[in-house]
């Protein structure tokens, strides 16, 4: 299953016991503000429930999460507070942009949720599918002979609901904890969002 660190964030700061407004240390109140483990999710950085399927979020909550806590911990907001406070704020505001880049992004988020679960992706990663790998390399080919806009808004379309579709598998698949299906269809999702890319830069070339 999704591995649950132990989150050390509470809801109420440690200096004054008020109530914290987000779920980092940092208290508008008495001015304290810690730094938090490495161990902490980042589902728990934007109070964003990682149960009973970690890859389902909701991009607008996230969102709006992710602005509070930034403009909380944002480094200028506390220059006037002391050197030590402001770089704690520095290492909080570059967490939160490391947090909310992995969770808002599918590809990201999957890759995410395989590390915590010790399946990491890798470079060096493939796929056995023979005839997913011909289909990857015919788009290749046909982005690179295309003559015309057309031709490549007709693979990006086919791209985009290929990789819709894997989206859902994957989405399925952590739901089901099925960890190998899960790295099998992010990789496919990867190659797909690659052909996807490409396609765009070949049709700002024409």
């Amino acid at each position: 299953m999704f591995r649950r660190l132990l989150s050390t964030l509470s809801t109420r700061c440690s200096s004054c016991s008020q109530p914290l407004p987000t779920p980092l240390p940092a208290c508008t109140k008495c001015d304290s503000i810690s730094p938090i483990p490495s161990s902490v999710p980042f589902h728990d950085l934007f109070a964003i429930p990682s149960r009973p399927n970690p890859f389902i979020i909701d991009p607008v909550l996230l969102r709006r999460r992710f602005r509070e806590a930034q403009a909380l911990c944002h480094p200028d907001s506390w220059a006037s507070k002391g050197q030590n406070k402001q770089e704690i704020a520095q290492g909080l505001s570059a967490r939160l942009n490391e947090a909310y880049t992995s969770l808002a992004d599918p590809l990201r988020r999957a890759e995410y949720i395989l590390e915590q679960n010790g399946l990491p992706i890798s470079e060096g990663d493939q796929l056995d599918n023979l005839e997913f790998i011909t289909e990857i390399l015919q788009a290749r080919e046909s982005i690179d002979t295309a003559e015309d806009g057309d031709e490549l808004s007709e693979i990006v379309d086919e791209t985009t609901a290929k990789i819709e579709e894997a989206v859902g598998e994957i989405s399925t698949a952590v739901g089901s904890q099925e960890w190998a299906r899960v790295k099998e269809a992010a990789v496919r999702l990867k190659y797909l969002e690659g052909i996807s890319t490409a396609a765009r830069q070949r049709a700002q070339e024409i």
